[in-house]
Protein backbone atom coordinates (compact mmCIF):
# COMPACT_ATOMS: atom_id res chain seq x y z
CA UNK A 1 0.00 0.00 0.00
CA UNK A 2 1.51 3.66 -0.95
CA UNK A 3 2.02 5.87 1.67
CA UNK A 4 -0.05 9.09 1.15
CA UNK A 5 3.35 10.62 1.16
CA UNK A 6 4.42 8.93 -1.84
CA UNK A 7 0.83 9.87 -3.39
CA UNK A 8 1.29 13.18 -2.84
CA UNK A 9 5.09 13.18 -4.44
CA UNK A 10 3.47 11.52 -7.36
CA UNK A 11 0.81 13.44 -7.95
CA UNK A 12 3.38 16.94 -8.00
CA UNK A 13 5.82 15.33 -10.02
CA UNK A 14 3.57 13.85 -12.61
CA UNK A 15 1.31 16.82 -12.83
CA UNK A 16 4.40 19.29 -13.28
CA UNK A 17 5.94 16.97 -15.97
CA UNK A 18 2.67 17.11 -17.81
CA UNK A 19 2.36 20.88 -17.34
CA UNK A 20 5.68 21.37 -18.57
CA UNK A 21 5.27 19.62 -21.65
CA UNK A 22 2.10 21.04 -22.31
CA UNK A 23 3.64 24.64 -21.82
CA UNK A 24 6.58 23.68 -23.67
CA UNK A 25 4.71 22.60 -26.82
CA UNK A 26 2.40 25.34 -26.95
CA UNK A 27 5.37 27.57 -26.49
CA UNK A 28 7.06 26.47 -29.43
CA UNK A 29 4.02 26.47 -31.37
CA UNK A 30 3.68 29.59 -30.71
CA UNK A 31 7.03 30.98 -30.78
CA UNK A 32 7.19 28.93 -34.72
CA UNK A 33 3.70 30.60 -35.80
CA UNK A 34 4.92 33.83 -34.79
CA UNK A 35 8.49 33.46 -36.76
CA UNK A 36 6.62 32.37 -39.73
CA UNK A 37 3.87 34.71 -39.81
CA UNK A 38 7.02 37.51 -39.15
CA UNK A 39 8.88 36.15 -42.16
CA UNK A 40 5.63 36.26 -44.37
CA UNK A 41 5.07 39.71 -43.51
CA UNK A 42 8.28 40.56 -44.47
CA UNK A 43 7.88 38.49 -47.59
CA UNK A 44 4.82 40.36 -48.25
CA UNK A 45 6.74 43.58 -48.10
CA UNK A 46 9.52 42.50 -50.31
CA UNK A 47 6.87 41.50 -53.03
CA UNK A 48 4.96 44.41 -52.84
CA UNK A 49 8.36 46.21 -52.96
CA UNK A 50 10.00 43.89 -55.95
CA UNK A 51 6.63 44.37 -58.09
CA UNK A 52 7.05 48.45 -57.41
CA UNK A 53 10.51 47.86 -59.47
CA UNK A 54 9.51 46.05 -61.51
CA UNK A 55 7.11 48.58 -62.85
CA UNK A 56 9.39 51.39 -63.00
CA UNK A 57 11.71 49.88 -64.94
CA UNK A 58 14.53 50.12 -61.36
CA UNK A 59 15.13 46.19 -61.96
CA UNK A 60 14.14 45.29 -65.49
CA UNK A 61 14.46 48.31 -67.63
CA UNK A 62 11.67 48.00 -70.92
CA UNK A 63 13.94 46.48 -73.76
CA UNK A 64 16.81 45.29 -71.57
CA UNK A 65 18.35 42.07 -72.97
CA UNK A 66 19.66 41.12 -69.97
CA UNK A 67 16.94 41.31 -67.63
CA UNK A 68 17.20 37.84 -66.86
CA UNK A 69 20.16 37.98 -65.14
CA UNK A 70 19.56 41.49 -63.46
CA UNK A 71 16.36 39.61 -61.62
CA UNK A 72 18.51 36.52 -60.83
CA UNK A 73 21.49 39.50 -59.52
CA UNK A 74 18.56 40.78 -57.55
CA UNK A 75 17.48 37.62 -56.18
CA UNK A 76 20.61 36.24 -55.36
CA UNK A 77 21.95 39.90 -53.52
CA UNK A 78 18.59 39.87 -51.32
CA UNK A 79 18.85 36.51 -50.64
CA UNK A 80 15.40 35.18 -52.46
CA UNK A 81 14.53 32.56 -54.76
CA UNK A 82 12.15 34.90 -56.99
CA UNK A 83 9.71 32.94 -59.33
CA UNK A 84 7.28 34.93 -62.00
CA UNK A 85 4.38 33.13 -63.52
CA UNK A 86 1.85 33.84 -66.34
CA UNK A 87 -1.92 33.34 -64.79
CA UNK A 88 -1.65 29.66 -65.95
CA UNK A 89 0.77 29.17 -63.83
CA UNK A 90 3.84 28.93 -66.42
CA UNK A 91 7.05 29.87 -65.37
CA UNK A 92 8.79 33.03 -66.87
CA UNK A 93 11.06 33.58 -64.58
CA UNK A 94 13.09 31.26 -61.58
CA UNK A 95 16.20 32.46 -59.91
CA UNK A 96 18.04 29.33 -59.61
CA UNK A 97 17.39 28.45 -63.08
CA UNK A 98 18.79 29.33 -66.50
CA UNK A 99 16.23 31.08 -68.95
CA UNK A 100 17.18 28.11 -71.28
CA UNK A 101 16.34 25.47 -68.20
CA UNK A 102 12.17 27.31 -68.24
CA UNK A 103 10.81 24.92 -70.36
CA UNK A 104 11.97 21.65 -67.76
CA UNK A 105 9.99 23.32 -65.09
CA UNK A 106 6.24 22.28 -64.57
CA UNK A 107 3.25 24.20 -64.08
CA UNK A 108 2.87 25.98 -60.67
CA UNK A 109 -0.66 26.86 -60.54
CA UNK A 110 -1.47 23.84 -58.62
CA UNK A 111 1.26 24.73 -55.72
CA UNK A 112 -0.47 25.57 -52.75
CA UNK A 113 0.66 28.98 -52.25
CA UNK A 114 -0.39 30.07 -55.43
CA UNK A 115 -3.72 28.22 -55.35
CA UNK A 116 -4.22 30.47 -51.96
CA UNK A 117 -2.97 33.43 -54.07
CA UNK A 118 -5.44 33.15 -56.78
CA UNK A 119 -8.43 33.13 -54.07
CA UNK A 120 -7.17 35.66 -51.49
CA UNK A 121 -4.70 37.56 -53.47
CA UNK A 122 -1.27 36.26 -51.41
CA UNK A 123 -0.95 32.89 -49.71
CA UNK A 124 1.86 31.19 -48.38
CA UNK A 125 3.27 27.54 -47.56
CA UNK A 126 6.37 26.14 -46.14
CA UNK A 127 7.56 22.76 -47.62
CA UNK A 128 10.49 20.90 -48.18
CA UNK A 129 12.91 21.69 -51.63
CA UNK A 130 14.53 18.55 -53.00
CA UNK A 131 17.03 21.19 -55.60
CA UNK A 132 18.41 22.98 -52.38
CA UNK A 133 17.47 20.72 -50.19
CA UNK A 134 16.51 22.59 -47.47
CA UNK A 135 12.86 23.39 -46.16
CA UNK A 136 11.29 27.03 -48.10
CA UNK A 137 8.98 29.30 -47.20
CA UNK A 138 6.99 30.40 -50.33
CA UNK A 139 4.96 33.72 -50.77
CA UNK A 140 2.71 33.56 -53.85
CA UNK A 141 1.59 37.55 -54.39
CA UNK A 142 -1.05 38.14 -57.53
CA UNK A 143 -0.42 40.88 -58.74
CA UNK A 144 -3.72 43.17 -59.47
CA UNK A 145 -1.90 44.85 -63.07
CA UNK A 146 0.27 42.62 -64.87
CA UNK A 147 3.59 43.03 -65.37
CA UNK A 148 4.95 43.22 -69.33
CA UNK A 149 8.22 41.02 -69.70
CA UNK A 150 9.94 39.91 -72.72
CA UNK A 151 9.07 36.38 -71.83
CA UNK A 152 5.24 37.37 -71.32
CA UNK A 153 2.70 38.71 -68.81
CA UNK A 154 3.76 38.36 -65.06
CA UNK A 155 0.34 37.48 -63.12
CA UNK A 156 1.99 35.88 -59.78
CA UNK A 157 4.82 36.38 -58.05
CA UNK A 158 6.57 34.31 -55.65
CA UNK A 159 9.35 34.83 -53.31
CA UNK A 160 10.86 31.81 -51.21
CA UNK A 161 13.61 32.10 -48.21
CA UNK A 162 15.30 29.29 -46.54
CA UNK A 163 14.05 28.23 -43.42
CA UNK A 164 17.41 27.05 -41.63
CA UNK A 165 17.84 30.19 -39.61
CA UNK A 166 14.57 29.89 -37.85
CA UNK A 167 15.04 26.28 -37.15
CA UNK A 168 18.11 26.88 -35.85
CA UNK A 169 16.50 29.54 -33.32
CA UNK A 170 13.44 27.26 -32.63
CA UNK A 171 15.87 24.26 -31.85
CA UNK A 172 17.52 26.62 -29.62
CA UNK A 173 14.18 27.82 -28.01
CA UNK A 174 12.90 24.31 -28.02
CA UNK A 175 16.18 23.13 -25.72
CA UNK A 176 16.13 25.80 -23.49
CA UNK A 177 12.46 25.29 -22.50
CA UNK A 178 13.18 21.40 -22.19
CA UNK A 179 17.00 22.26 -20.12
CA UNK A 180 13.89 24.90 -17.92
CA UNK A 181 11.66 21.75 -17.66
CA UNK A 182 13.96 19.53 -16.73
CA UNK A 183 15.20 22.33 -13.76
CA UNK A 184 11.96 22.99 -12.74
CA UNK A 185 11.08 19.38 -12.08
CA UNK A 186 14.07 18.70 -9.92
CA UNK A 187 12.82 21.96 -7.92
CA UNK A 188 9.44 19.91 -7.85
CA UNK A 189 10.60 16.90 -6.35
CA UNK A 190 12.63 18.24 -3.97
CA UNK A 191 9.51 21.09 -2.81
CA UNK A 192 7.07 17.83 -2.90
CA UNK A 193 9.05 15.74 -0.81
CA UNK A 194 8.76 18.81 1.50
CA UNK A 195 5.52 19.54 1.04
CA UNK A 196 4.30 15.46 1.19
CA UNK A 197 6.55 15.61 4.16
CA UNK A 198 4.41 17.88 6.11
CA UNK A 199 1.36 17.22 5.00
CA UNK A 200 1.06 13.45 5.77
CA UNK A 201 2.81 13.83 9.32
CA UNK A 202 -0.18 15.68 10.41
CA UNK A 203 -2.34 12.50 9.35
CA UNK A 204 0.51 10.25 10.80
CA UNK A 205 0.06 11.43 14.15
CA UNK A 206 -3.91 11.26 13.20
CA UNK A 207 -3.79 8.01 12.56
CA UNK A 208 -1.87 7.17 15.72
CA UNK A 209 -4.68 8.78 18.03
CA UNK A 210 -7.36 7.28 16.30
CA UNK A 211 -5.56 3.84 17.38
CA UNK A 212 -5.12 4.64 20.21
CA UNK A 213 -8.95 6.26 21.17
CA UNK A 214 -10.21 2.86 19.57
CA UNK A 215 -7.66 1.25 21.99
CA UNK A 216 -10.17 2.93 24.84
CA UNK A 217 -7.76 6.04 25.16
CA UNK A 218 -10.50 8.32 24.90
CA UNK A 219 -8.90 11.39 27.04
CA UNK A 220 -6.24 11.66 23.69
CA UNK A 221 -6.35 14.15 21.29
CA UNK A 222 -5.02 15.42 17.91
CA UNK A 223 -2.42 17.66 18.05
CA UNK A 224 -3.27 21.21 16.05
CA UNK A 225 -0.02 22.69 15.11
CA UNK A 226 -1.38 25.27 12.34
CA UNK A 227 -4.96 26.71 11.08
CA UNK A 228 -4.62 25.25 7.48
CA UNK A 229 -7.43 22.41 6.37
CA UNK A 230 -5.63 19.81 8.15
CA UNK A 231 -5.23 21.92 11.38
CA UNK A 232 -9.38 22.71 11.20
CA UNK A 233 -9.48 18.69 10.62
CA UNK A 234 -7.63 18.43 13.65
CA UNK A 235 -10.08 20.79 15.43
CA UNK A 236 -13.11 19.21 14.24
CA UNK A 237 -11.82 15.68 15.20
CA UNK A 238 -10.92 17.20 18.81
CA UNK A 239 -14.66 18.62 18.63
CA UNK A 240 -15.79 15.38 18.37
CA UNK A 241 -14.21 13.32 20.45
CA UNK A 242 -14.92 15.89 23.24
CA UNK A 243 -18.52 14.97 22.45
CA UNK A 244 -18.30 11.50 22.09
CA UNK A 245 -16.73 11.62 24.95
CA UNK A 246 -19.51 13.68 26.96
CA UNK A 247 -21.98 11.50 25.18
CA UNK A 248 -20.05 8.08 26.36
CA UNK A 249 -19.92 9.72 29.35
CA UNK A 250 -24.14 10.47 29.31
CA UNK A 251 -24.43 7.14 27.86
CA UNK A 252 -22.77 5.33 30.93
CA UNK A 253 -24.74 8.27 33.23
CA UNK A 254 -28.49 6.67 31.05
CA UNK A 255 -27.69 3.36 32.07
CA UNK A 256 -26.65 3.69 35.51
CA UNK A 257 -29.93 5.57 35.47
CA UNK A 258 -31.63 2.96 34.10
CA UNK A 259 -30.43 0.07 36.63
CA UNK A 260 -31.28 2.84 39.21
CA UNK A 261 -34.86 3.28 37.69
CA UNK A 262 -35.17 -0.53 37.25
CA UNK A 263 -34.62 -1.04 40.74
CA UNK A 264 -36.61 1.51 42.11
CA UNK A 265 -39.80 0.39 39.85
CA UNK A 266 -38.96 -3.52 41.29
CA UNK A 267 -39.13 -1.61 44.75
CA UNK A 268 -41.83 0.21 44.27
CA UNK A 269 -43.76 -2.36 42.73
CA UNK A 270 -42.72 -4.61 45.36
CA UNK A 271 -44.16 -3.02 48.47
CA UNK A 272 -47.74 -3.36 47.68
CA UNK A 273 -47.43 -6.56 45.67
CA UNK A 274 -46.09 -8.08 48.55
CA UNK A 275 -48.92 -6.28 50.89
CA UNK A 276 -51.23 -7.25 49.28
CA UNK A 277 -50.08 -10.64 49.35
CA UNK A 278 -49.66 -10.49 52.83
CA UNK A 279 -52.96 -9.56 53.03
CA UNK A 280 -54.69 -12.12 50.97
CA UNK A 281 -53.10 -15.31 52.69
CA UNK A 282 -53.44 -13.66 56.07
CA UNK A 283 -57.50 -13.44 55.26
CA UNK A 284 -57.20 -17.04 53.20
CA UNK A 285 -55.55 -18.51 56.20
CA UNK A 286 -58.41 -17.65 58.87
CA UNK A 287 -58.62 -14.38 59.21
CA UNK A 288 -61.30 -13.95 56.65
CA UNK A 289 -64.16 -15.03 59.34
CA UNK A 290 -62.82 -13.08 62.35
CA UNK A 291 -64.83 -9.89 62.16
CA UNK A 292 -62.71 -7.90 63.75
CA UNK A 293 -59.92 -7.84 61.16
CA UNK A 294 -61.49 -8.91 58.02
CA UNK A 295 -62.59 -5.67 56.79
CA UNK A 296 -59.36 -3.91 57.77
CA UNK A 297 -57.26 -5.87 56.03
CA UNK A 298 -59.52 -5.91 52.85
CA UNK A 299 -59.28 -1.91 52.84
CA UNK A 300 -55.66 -1.60 53.56
CA UNK A 301 -55.76 -4.47 50.35
CA UNK A 302 -58.10 -1.95 48.32
CA UNK A 303 -55.51 0.89 49.34
CA UNK A 304 -52.97 -0.57 48.18
CA UNK A 305 -54.36 -1.79 44.94
CA UNK A 306 -54.98 1.98 44.03
CA UNK A 307 -50.84 2.65 45.05
CA UNK A 308 -50.40 0.26 42.64
CA UNK A 309 -52.91 1.57 40.09
CA UNK A 310 -51.43 4.83 40.40
CA UNK A 311 -47.29 4.12 40.35
CA UNK A 312 -48.51 1.97 37.11
CA UNK A 313 -50.18 4.97 35.30
CA UNK A 314 -47.78 7.02 36.61
CA UNK A 315 -44.73 4.37 35.27
CA UNK A 316 -46.94 4.35 31.75
CA UNK A 317 -47.75 8.42 31.46
CA UNK A 318 -43.58 9.76 31.93
CA UNK A 319 -42.61 6.56 29.71
CA UNK A 320 -44.58 8.60 26.96
CA UNK A 321 -43.38 11.32 28.03
CA UNK A 322 -40.00 10.55 27.71
CA UNK A 323 -40.41 8.52 24.19
CA UNK A 324 -42.09 11.86 22.86
CA UNK A 325 -45.45 9.78 22.62
CA UNK A 326 -46.87 12.51 24.66
CA UNK A 327 -49.39 14.47 22.13
CA UNK A 328 -50.20 18.09 22.79
CA UNK A 329 -53.22 20.35 21.61
CA UNK A 330 -52.18 24.17 22.50
CA UNK A 331 -55.25 26.31 22.81
CA UNK A 332 -55.90 29.93 24.66
CA UNK A 333 -58.15 29.32 27.58
CA UNK A 334 -58.67 31.50 30.70
CA UNK A 335 -56.25 31.19 33.29
CA UNK A 336 -58.61 32.46 36.00
CA UNK A 337 -61.35 30.62 35.41
CA UNK A 338 -59.44 27.27 35.05
CA UNK A 339 -57.34 27.97 38.58
CA UNK A 340 -60.41 28.25 40.55
CA UNK A 341 -61.84 24.99 38.83
CA UNK A 342 -58.49 22.92 39.57
CA UNK A 343 -59.04 24.92 43.45
CA UNK A 344 -62.43 23.69 43.79
CA UNK A 345 -61.64 20.01 42.49
CA UNK A 346 -58.83 19.69 45.19
CA UNK A 347 -60.79 21.72 48.12
CA UNK A 348 -62.32 18.20 49.34
CA UNK A 349 -58.83 16.48 49.96
CA UNK A 350 -57.08 19.65 51.96
CA UNK A 351 -60.76 19.50 53.99
CA UNK A 352 -59.90 15.91 54.91
CA UNK A 353 -56.83 16.91 56.31
CA UNK A 354 -57.47 20.56 57.46
CA UNK A 355 -55.52 22.36 55.48
CA UNK A 356 -56.90 25.89 53.89
CA UNK A 357 -56.78 26.02 50.56
CA UNK A 358 -57.33 29.52 48.71
CA UNK A 359 -56.91 31.29 45.53
CA UNK A 360 -54.93 34.60 44.69
CA UNK A 361 -55.36 35.53 41.00
CA UNK A 362 -54.01 38.97 40.64
CA UNK A 363 -54.93 38.84 36.61
CA UNK A 364 -58.00 40.22 35.00
CA UNK A 365 -60.62 37.24 34.48
CA UNK A 366 -59.97 38.15 30.55
CA UNK A 367 -56.72 36.75 30.39
CA UNK A 368 -55.77 34.09 28.25
CA UNK A 369 -52.79 32.08 28.09
CA UNK A 370 -51.73 29.10 25.48
CA UNK A 371 -51.32 25.55 26.58
CA UNK A 372 -52.67 21.65 26.77
CA UNK A 373 -55.48 22.51 29.57
CA UNK A 374 -55.92 18.61 30.28
CA UNK A 375 -51.67 18.59 30.49
CA UNK A 376 -51.69 21.35 32.68
CA UNK A 377 -54.47 20.36 35.10
CA UNK A 378 -52.29 17.06 35.61
CA UNK A 379 -49.29 19.82 36.88
CA UNK A 380 -51.61 21.36 38.50
CA UNK A 381 -53.22 18.51 40.64
CA UNK A 382 -49.53 17.30 41.45
CA UNK A 383 -48.37 20.11 42.38
CA UNK A 384 -51.43 21.07 44.76
CA UNK A 385 -51.53 16.99 45.58
CA UNK A 386 -48.21 17.38 46.93
CA UNK A 387 -48.86 20.41 48.88
CA UNK A 388 -51.24 18.77 50.71
CA UNK A 389 -49.43 15.68 51.38
CA UNK A 390 -46.47 17.84 52.88
CA UNK A 391 -48.44 20.03 54.82
CA UNK A 392 -49.80 19.64 58.54
CA UNK A 393 -53.55 20.10 59.50
CA UNK A 394 -53.90 23.95 59.96
CA UNK A 395 -51.62 25.04 57.50
CA UNK A 396 -52.44 27.17 54.07
CA UNK A 397 -52.15 26.42 50.40
CA UNK A 398 -52.17 29.42 48.00
CA UNK A 399 -53.22 28.93 44.32
CA UNK A 400 -51.86 31.97 42.41
CA UNK A 401 -51.61 33.92 38.84
CA UNK A 402 -49.46 37.07 38.45
CA UNK A 403 -49.54 39.21 35.13
CA UNK A 404 -45.89 39.15 33.78
CA UNK A 405 -46.61 41.55 30.44
CA UNK A 406 -45.86 38.81 27.71
CA UNK A 407 -46.57 35.86 30.90
CA UNK A 408 -48.81 35.06 33.51
CA UNK A 409 -46.83 33.30 36.37
CA UNK A 410 -48.63 30.44 38.39
CA UNK A 411 -47.68 29.37 41.63
CA UNK A 412 -48.20 26.60 44.39
CA UNK A 413 -47.32 28.02 47.71
CA UNK A 414 -47.86 25.73 50.58
CA UNK A 415 -46.63 26.25 54.77
CA UNK A 416 -45.56 22.60 54.88
CA UNK A 417 -42.08 21.27 56.17
CA UNK A 418 -39.89 23.07 53.04
CA UNK A 419 -37.07 21.09 51.23
CA UNK A 420 -33.49 21.58 52.48
CA UNK A 421 -31.04 23.01 49.95
CA UNK A 422 -29.24 19.92 48.83
CA UNK A 423 -32.13 18.08 47.61
CA UNK A 424 -33.78 20.54 45.56
CA UNK A 425 -31.89 20.04 42.84
CA UNK A 426 -32.63 16.51 42.33
CA UNK A 427 -36.50 16.80 43.56
CA UNK A 428 -37.42 16.11 39.86
CA UNK A 429 -35.94 12.82 39.21
CA UNK A 430 -37.57 10.06 38.66
CA UNK A 431 -38.31 8.10 42.11
CA UNK A 432 -36.20 10.84 44.01
CA UNK A 433 -37.58 11.15 47.49
CA UNK A 434 -36.65 13.39 50.55
CA UNK A 435 -37.77 11.26 53.11
CA UNK A 436 -38.74 7.98 51.61
CA UNK A 437 -40.58 6.62 54.99
CA UNK A 438 -43.17 9.65 55.00
CA UNK A 439 -43.37 10.05 51.08
CA UNK A 440 -44.29 6.31 50.71
CA UNK A 441 -46.42 6.76 53.73
CA UNK A 442 -48.50 9.94 52.39
CA UNK A 443 -48.77 7.80 49.19
CA UNK A 444 -46.54 9.15 46.73
CA UNK A 445 -45.06 7.36 43.92
CA UNK A 446 -42.03 9.72 43.44
CA UNK A 447 -42.70 10.42 39.55
CA UNK A 448 -44.90 13.33 39.78
CA UNK A 449 -42.56 16.23 39.72
CA UNK A 450 -41.02 14.26 36.97
CA UNK A 451 -43.99 14.62 35.16
CA UNK A 452 -44.76 17.95 36.47
CA UNK A 453 -41.18 18.96 35.27
CA UNK A 454 -41.34 17.21 31.50
CA UNK A 455 -44.82 18.82 30.57
CA UNK A 456 -44.54 22.40 31.61
CA UNK A 457 -40.97 21.99 29.51
CA UNK A 458 -43.14 21.32 26.67
CA UNK A 459 -44.81 24.56 27.10
CA UNK A 460 -41.45 26.34 26.95
CA UNK A 461 -41.15 26.91 30.10
CA UNK A 462 -39.80 25.70 33.61
CA UNK A 463 -40.55 25.15 36.94
CA UNK A 464 -39.15 26.94 39.62
CA UNK A 465 -38.79 26.05 43.18
CA UNK A 466 -38.53 28.40 46.30
CA UNK A 467 -38.31 26.54 49.87
CA UNK A 468 -36.76 26.87 53.41
CA UNK A 469 -37.57 23.92 56.03
CA UNK A 470 -40.27 24.75 58.43
CA UNK A 471 -41.61 27.15 56.42
CA UNK A 472 -42.77 25.76 53.29
CA UNK A 473 -42.30 25.79 49.67
CA UNK A 474 -43.62 27.83 46.33
CA UNK A 475 -43.97 25.80 42.71
CA UNK A 476 -44.30 28.32 40.45
CA UNK A 477 -43.67 28.65 36.08
CA UNK A 478 -44.99 30.85 32.97
CA UNK A 479 -47.17 30.31 30.40
CA UNK A 480 -47.19 32.91 27.36
CA UNK A 481 -50.14 35.21 27.26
Amino acid sequence: MKSIRRKIGYTYVGLIIVVTLAIGSLSSIEIESYFRQRLVNELAGQSRQLEHLIKTGSVVARGDETWYSRLQDYAQVSNLRLTLMRKDGVVLFESDLSASQLSTMENHLMRPEVREALKMGSGSESRHSKTLGVDLLYFAHRLDEPLELPSGRVRFLRIAVPLTEVQAVLREIRWMIGLAGVVVIVLVTGLSLIVSRRVSQPVKEMAVVASEIRSGNLERRIPVKGEDEIGQLGVVLNEMLDKLHADIIQLRKLERVRSEFLGNVSHELRTPIFAVQGLLETLLNGALEDPKVNRDFLEKAHRNVIRLNVLLNDLIEISRIEFGEMKMSFRYFDVNEYLRSVVSEMLPASERKGISLESTLSTSDDVQVLGDKERLRQVMLNLIDNAVKYTEGGGKITVSARDEGQAVRISVADTGCGIAPEHLPRIFERFYRVDRDRSREAGGTGLGLAIVKHIVEAHGSKVEVESEVGKGSVFSFALKK
